[in-house]
């Protein structure tokens, strides 16, 4: 079985995903095989579509109790931007309910800020992230870093202490999240130079820590 697996959710980049994975562990594999991902060390939720649409394949293929047993056991997983928004409770984006791992809610960013002043939707291009101390997926990485973020939703967590990273668009905007073994990011890391790399390259560390 894998070290990682990178989940097929039929609408992602993947094979991005895979290109950046490789460079720090070659044991990986893009699945939807329920029997792959619960026997992997560590899991990996890529990003691209709407929340509908990933939401509709995961329910579809049933693997929604699959990400919920690996949560459950304590294993790393790594989300990212859709990826990151399934997690939540329900997103604007859609209709279909999330995950619910995370409690909150996902929203439409604002296209004014405080000043009345206009922004494009959506989110597109390179933005600092703001990072906290108590970050693992961030460590060794300068604050205020560059990352490449592509969105028109943001993230609203209820526990604001799990916040790890945030950027300044229109408003505030969620970054990055981590509690217990869940790590996710709004923005995408494989897009995102050799500092997006790191990211991968700390979470490796951390399934190789377990």
């Amino acid at each position: 079985m894998p070290i990682i697996s990178i989940l097929d959710t039929k609408s992602a980049n993947f094979h991005s995903v895979k290109k950046a994975v490789d460079l720090f562990e070659t044991d990986n594999i893009i699945t939807s095989s329920k029997n792959e991902v619960l026997n992997s060390k560590a899991l990996i939720i890529p990003g691209v579509s709407s929340t509908d649409t990933i939401l509709k394949n995961i329910y579809e293929a049933q693997l929604d109790q699959t990400i919920l047993k690996f949560y459950e056991s304590g294993r790393p997983i790594l989300c990212i931007c859709v990826g990151m928004q399934i997690l939540f409770d329900k997103s604007e984006e859609g209709n279909l309910p999330g995950l619910g791992i995370v409690k909150g809610s996902v929203v439409k960013i604002p296209e004014y800020d405080d000043d009345d002043k206009k922004y494009k939707i959506p989110h597109m291009g390179w933005n600092q992230v703001e990072v906290s101390n108590n970050s693992k997926l961030f460590s060794n990485v300068n604050n205020k870093s560059d990352f490449y973020f592509v969105h028109s939703f943001q993230c609203i967590p209820k526990d604001k202490k799990i916040i790890t990273g945030k950027t300044k668009y229109s408003g505030q905007i969620v970054a990055s999240i981590e509690t217990d073994n869940l790590f996710a990011v709004q923005f995408h890391p494989e897009k995102s130079s050799n500092i997006g790399l790191k990211i991968y390259e700390n979470f490796t560390k951390l399934i190789k820590s377990k």
